[in-house]
């Protein structure tokens, strides 16, 4: 039996939307993952978000989003942890979690990779685990090797069209021969549902179903989420 894959999927989930379901499903299937972690953070590094919504709400629309697939779990490893959310933090602490046993596939859109040099201690991230690097519009995977440091160019693999196995064999790839973990060009289907708008939806009274799961629908209204400031920040217990 081979080691258990295990896909990292992060971000605000302010709040947590079909989007990001359909993207976690696609990556599932297409690289044959076991499971899929939803990572909430507790404070995006890149992002300047004062009115970001308390990590306990933000955690709990997490975990309803994710009720009825039993490969998506979510997990609290970022908005128990003090401070700005890195990724490389992250992956350390999983990898401790989870074990040697483990192979981890970290997802990241092409528009957040292509800024990876600003990353904390990126080298070493990408030394930690498998990325898919996710199709985005109004970007482009060509400029992809213009920001990754030479030595990882090989590592490259371009999976666009089919299906990763698990050899995680490329087209025409040498990586599994340079290095373990591999940056695989992914166009997993992306579906233009935005947070920013359901937020504003929710603000000005207007429904967000169908944009949402039914479960994390029920949450927004209990809580009165996005309709006024938003609760100071908390940490899950």
């Amino acid at each position: 039996m081979g080691k258990k894959r295990v896909g990292i999927l992060g971000g605000t989930f302010d709040p947590p939307h079909l989007g990001h379901l359909l993207l976690a499903e696609t990556i599932r299937e297409d690289f044959d993952l076991d499971e899929v972690l939803f990572i909430p953070s507790n404070e995006p590094p890149h992002k300047d978000r004062p009115d970001l919504t308390a990590a306990t709400h933000r955690y709990a629309m997490v975990v309803a989003a994710t009720l009825h697939n039993p490969a998506f779990s979510p997990s609290a490893v970022e908005v128990n942890r003090a401070g700005k959310s890195y990724s490389v933090e992250t992956v350390r602490s999983l990898e401790e979690q989870l074990g040697a046993e483990t192979e981890m596939f970290f997802v990241a859109g092409l528009d957040s990779f292509l800024a990876i040099q600003t990353w904390k201690r990126f080298e070493e991230l990408l030394d930690l685990c498998h990325f898919v690097v996710v199709a985005r519009p109004g970007n482009s995977f060509e400029r992809v090797l213009e920001v990754l440091p030479e030595r990882f160019h090989p590592r490259v693999v371009d999976v666009r069209g089919g299906r990763a196995d698990r050899a995680d064999k490329g087209a025409g790839s040498t990586a599994s021969e340079v290095a373990p973990w591999r940056i695989h060009l992914s166009d997993a289907v992306f579906l233009d549902v935005s947070a920013t708008e359901i937020r504003a939806r929710a603000r000005a009274g207007r429904s967000i179903r169908y944009r949402v799961t039914p479960e994390v629908e029920r949450y927004v209204q209990t809580h009165g989420l996005y309709e006024q400031a938003v609760p100071a920040r908390g940490a899950v217990t």
